[in-house]
């Protein structure tokens, strides 16, 4: 699959159009599957941190050559996960988007607050079942620090399709 061009992703905190702008493109599939996973998410703006806990970001690409890109803002009056604002790209492995009507995402943390597996469903249409996608943290090392980010390279499944990625978790300072 030719990489798409990465495609700006605005996420809407309020009425009043308040939002957070964000960049994914799905990485190139070069790398083999023991390699560093980069991460396909740019911020195209500074957030304003004072109306948000956190953002947390995915980014994976499958052996299949599809993609996925799943943003979840968390606004700082958030109750949990459920309170999230959620965009998720999933792209087939010949570059066709699937739309969703909803994306949910869980993140289980380990002792020290870094991702250690995650749960994403999916819906394609608001009455049809999920798609479902599941990610545990990899052994290896991490992926190197980036400003800003807290990063956890992992392995994902897909429908039974491996894949690899990253997961990362970006809070104020």
């Amino acid at each position: 699959m030719e990489s798409p061009e990465p495609a700006a992703v605005s996420v809407e905190l309020d009425a009043a159009g308040e939002s957070v702008r964000l960049r994914w493109g799905p990485v190139p599939t070069e790398g083999a599957a023991d390699e560093q996973p980069v991460s396909g998410w740019e911020l195209e703006s500074e957030p304003d941190w004072r109306r948000l806990e956190g953002i947390r970001l995915v980014s994976a690409r499958f052996d299949d050559g599809s993609a996925l890109g799943l943003a979840a803002v968390r606004p700082r009056e958030a109750g949990g996960h459920g309170d999230d604002i959620v965009i998720a790209r999933l792209l087939d492995p010949d570059g066709t988007e699937t739309t969703t009507s909803e994306a949910l995402v869980s993140i289980e943390y380990d002792a020290a607050g870094r991702p250690r597996r995650l749960g994403i469903e999916l819906w394609p249409e608001p009455e049809s079942a999920p798609l479902r996608v599941a990610a545990d943290r990899r052994a290896d090392d991490d992926p190197p620090a980036r400003a800003g980010r807290d990063g956890v390279a992992m392995e994902f499944r897909l429908d039974g399709t491996q894949g690899n990625g990253i997961c990362e978790i970006l809070r104020p300072d």
